[in-house]
């Protein structure tokens, strides 16, 4: 039994009365059970507007397209204007909701709605008397600028995020739009294709933003219903306007009768189905999630990617002739370096072949190195390859087990199982969520001179441990000596043979040529041994970058003295990705960090040295 309180007249006690706790649960239930249907109701005709808004639309962009009818430019704008009001709503709950943060400022929102209005105005020419048809485009296209620019949130933490790329997007349409007026160079057909790449380069950026606000991260295996629909969209959006640039009359924005519908028709559908899917669409069609998966993701985004770069080449040569000849000098030259680096390496590894490195002195017992094994979720492999690394090195080098702590298969017991059999054996939860995050909380429990990191399913031998610390010792530059990767069972599948050898050609061909040749080594992560002064000069491991490995790479070379070697036959053996799927998540992975690493290191140098 419980008492309730009673409220008399403003707000005043007047009085208790005792009931059961039943009572309160069930008036707690029939709140709740009100709340979730007032929440479906929105979401209801939510959804009935979204629908009704895209159809509208589309059934404007098609009355303009086959019949030119006038009605039909009354179905796009309100088919259009209730999708940004969607998008715009969808904005402002992110905002409140999730705390999302405009990427250019709160100014913008206030500048890119007036833009929009005044865009919208003069683009459908709802003024009198009627505007040119360059004018329209460019102010159509400067209202989709706004828009995309409003819609650009993103969390506070992606406050270091660089904006380069939509930076580099807007830049462009505004050239676009600088060669569709008849006061500049007006060249229409280039203006529609620098319209189309960055439009599409900026749509995807906004549409990738929010998949990051709502948690799910862009890659390979996150690709959602809506992304492939999205992408085919854009595709056919693209095709059309290269058809466009080609059928256009020198000088003019007039399109040939037999090409007007079609191009309107798909071009008009592209951008009004791109607005609606950024404007928080409901539950894609089952039917649409077939077409998801590693190898779809692959395939969609590849193509986007080269009919891009195509689409890029074909408005440069238009523009001017003479950049045929440059852009095939340079793709000759880019091709002839790098053929010539790849037979370079071929015929280093050949020379270096047979020629093995002087066996290191045994390991000494009380070794000055520690071992740290990182673990997430790992119980699978955790247990055989500690079992191996304990068996190989005994007690002569103590051992730190990262666990991370959320893991929830077990790999936390195991860790702490084997400190109670092993008295040199000491656990450190990571509570970091992240590796990265967790190698900075275990650093400060290093105790020895080095420390060698492992992942949780890799495996070493005395010699590896001495291999690395002769080089440390032999070479007082040298903070990081980097080991050879190797697969655990090479020759379990075909599969298994394939992902071995492209393994063998990076550690055998690609990696040796680079540090010897070319002195760039560089840490990957795990099998490596490292001073434990290094990490602390560079203030440790960035938790939040892909791949920690490359983003700690970069700083050391730019911010420190040290250097990175590279030891083939200070070996690990590790387990490979078992499938295809997990071998494109983690190339995929591994590129678009190198990327986006090496972009925001150049776009702080470059800052550096501007400002002085």
């Amino acid at each position: 039994m419980a008492k309730r309180f009673w409220s008399g007249p403003h707000g005043r006690a007047n009085k208790y009365e005792t009931v059961s706790i039943v009572t309160y649960v069930s008036e707690i239930a029939g709140v709740f059970y009100v709340y979730t249907i007032e929440v479906s109701i929105v979401l209801y005709i939510r959804e009935i507007v979204w629908l009704l808004a895209t159809g509208i639309a589309l059934l404007g962009v098609f009355a303009l397209g086959v019949s030119w009818w006038v009605e039909g430019e009354g179905y796009l704008i309100i088919g259009v204007t209730a999708l940004i009001v969607l998008s715009l709503l969808s904005v402002d709950v992110r905002m409140q909701r999730d705390e999302m943060r405009p990427a250019s400022g709160s100014f913008t929102l206030f500048v890119g709605l007036v833009v929009l209005l005044v865009a919208g105005v003069i683009g459908f020419d709802v003024t009198r008397p009627r505007v040119p048809a360059n004018l329209q485009i460019v102010s159509l296209a400067t209202g989709l600028q706004a828009l995309l620019l409003i819609m650009d949130i993103r969390p506070p933490e992606q406050a270091r995020e660089k904006p380069w790329l939509p930076g580099l997007g807007h830049g462009a349409i505004f050239v676009g739009s600088i060669l569709a007026l008849d006061q500049g160079p007006f060249e229409p057909a280039v203006a529609l294709l620098a319209y189309a790449i960055e439009f599409v380069s900026l749509i995807l950026h906004a549409f990738w933003m929010r998949q990051l606000v709502d948690g799910a991260p862009p890659g390979a295996d996150t690709m959602t219903s809506w992304e492939t629909v999205l992408l085919f969209v854009l595709l056919s959006g693209l095709l059309s306007v290269a058809l466009v640039s080609f059928t256009l009359p020198p000088g003019e924005f007039s399109l040939p009768p037999d090409v007007r519908p079609v191009a309107v028709v798909v071009a008009g559908s592209a951008v009004v189905l791109s607005i609606a899917l950024l404007s928080q669409p409901p539950p894609a069609p089952d039917a649409v999630a077939s077409f998801t998966g590693t190898v779809t993701t692959v395939l969609q985004h590849g193509t986007t990617i080269i009919l891009l770069l195509n689409i890029l080449l074909l408005a440069i040569i238009l523009l001017s002739t003479h950049a045929f000849y440059v852009i095939i000098g340079v793709f000759f030259a880019w091709l002839t370096a790098a053929a010539v680096i790849e037979y370079s390496q071929v015929v280093y590894a050949h020379r270096q072949k047979g020629g093995k490195k002087d066996s290191p002195p045994p390991l000494e017992a009380n070794a000055p190195v520690t071992v740290i094994v990182v673990a997430a979720s790992e119980a699978n492999v955790l247990p055989k390859s500690l079992a191996n690394n304990l068996a190989a090195l005994g007690r002569d080098v103590p051992f730190i087990i990262v666990p991370m702590a959320k893991s929830d298969d077990g790999t936390v017991e195991i860790a702490y199982d084997f400190a109670t059999r092993y008295d040199h054996i000491r656990v450190v939860e990571g509570g970091s969520g992240s590796k990265a995050g967790d190698l900075n909380e275990v650093w400060s429990h290093v105790d020895t001179e080095y420390a060698f990191i492992l992942d949780a399913d890799e495996s070493i031998t005395r010699e590896t441990i001495a291999r690395g610390l002769q080089t440390l010792r032999e070479r007082p530059e040298v903070g990081v000596v980097q080991g050879r990767k190797a697969a655990t069972r090479p020759e379990t599948d075909t599969f298994s043979r394939f992902v071995s050898v492209e393994r063998q050609h990076s550690t055998w061909v690609d990696h040796p040529f680079v540090d010897d040749v070319l002195g760039a080594g560089h840490f990957g992560g795990s099998v490596a041994m490292l001073r434990r002064e290094v990490p602390l000069e560079v203030d440790g491991w960035d938790p939040d970058v892909l791949t920690e490995d490359i983003d700690f790479t970069l700083r050391l070379y730019s911010e420190t003295e040290w250097k990175v070697a590279y030891d083939s036959e200070m070996v690990g053996w590790e387990y490979q990705p078992a499938t295809a799927r997990a071998l494109v998540h983690q190339r995929v992975r591994w590129v678009s960090s190198i990327v986006r690493n090496v972009s925001i290191s150049a776009y702080s140098r470059l800052s550096c040295k501007v400002c002085g």
